[in-house]
């Protein structure tokens, strides 16, 4: 597998991460929204490590980066 990074931003008294062109929201949790969002694009055994933030990710509005790891 690729490297996929889900990057999260703030949303509406949440937060909304996407990758790969697919976007989830969580109301409660930035970890949360990565987490689905991965799950939608590679299914259930997914797990979402944070990651560190670029200067690129911060001038565009991003507040955290995870990246997508499988579970065996």
């Amino acid at each position: 597998m690729k490297s996929a990074t889900i990057r999260v931003r703030d949303a509406m008294g949440g937060y909304a991460a996407t990758l790969q062109g697919k976007r989830a929201t969580c109301a409660w949790s930035h970890k949360e929204a990565a987490r689905r969002v991965a799950q939608k694009v590679y299914g259930d055994q997914v797990d979402v490590p944070a990651d560190y933030l670029r200067d690129s990710d911060v001038a565009a509005g991003v507040k955290y980066r995870y990246h997508v790891s499988h579970n065996s």
